[in-house]
C-alpha cells in the first residue's frame, strides 16, 4: 500500500521534494515512487519527522521558553546595572567624605605643629631668659631682658 506524496505534505506541510530528500537521506532509500510512499517508509518518516503542526507547536514552545529565559537574563543584568550604580554612587561619596577629613586633618596638622614651633620657642625663651636672670642677680638689675611675647597666642579650645 503506498501513501500519495499529496497527503504526506499535507500531514507533515512539508514540499514532496523536502519528504523525499529526507526518506533518501534517513533510510537509504535508492529508489524513491512517483506516486508515494510505502505505508511502513511512510509512517517511519512520520515519526522521524513528526507533522508540521506538531512540531510547529514544540518550536513556538520552546521560542517561547528561550524568550522568557533571556528575559529573565535582561532582568537580571539591569538588576545588577543598577546594584552597581548604588554602590559606585556611595563609594564617590564616601571618597569625598575621606577627602574633606583628610583635608581638615591636614589642616589640624599645620596647626598644631605651628603650635608646636611657638611653645619650643616660648620654651627656649624661658631657658634663656632664666639663665639671663641669673646672670643679672649676679650682675644687679641693669640688664633686664625683653618681656615675652607670642606672635599666635595659644587659645584654650581652639
Amino acid at each position: 500500500m503506498v501513501i500519495q506524496w499529496e497527503k504526506l505534505a499535507k500531514i507533515t506541510g512539508r514540499s514532496k521534494a523536502t519528504l523525499s530528500f529526507m526518506a533518501t537521506i534517513l533510510f537509504d532509500l535508492t529508489e524513491i515512487g512517483e506516486d508515494g510512499l510505502d505505508v511502513d517508509v511512510a509512517l517511519k518518516l512520520l515519526f522521524k519527522i513528526g507533522s508540521f503542526e506538531r512540531s510547529q507547536k514544540v518550536e513556538i514552545l520552546e521560542l517561547s521558553q528561550k524568550l522568557e529565559s533571556k528575559k529573565d537574563e535582561l532582568l537580571q543584568y539591569a538588576v545588577s546595572l543598577e546594584i552597581v550604580k548604588a554602590e559606585r554612587s556611595q563609594l564617590k561619596d564616601h571618597i569625598k567624605s575621606v577627602e574633606r577629613q583628610s583635608a581638615a586633618n591636614a589642616i589640624r596638622a599645620e596647626t598644631a605643629e605651628t603650635r608646636l614651633h611657638e611653645v619650643t620657642q616660648s620654651f627656649a625663651y624661658l631657658i634663656e631668659r632664666k639663665s639671663q636672670a641669673d646672670k643679672i642677680v649676679n650682675l644687679g638689675e641693669r640688664n633686664k631682658p625683653p618681656p615675652l611675647l607670642l606672635v599666635n597666642q595659644i587659645v584654650p579650645g581652639a
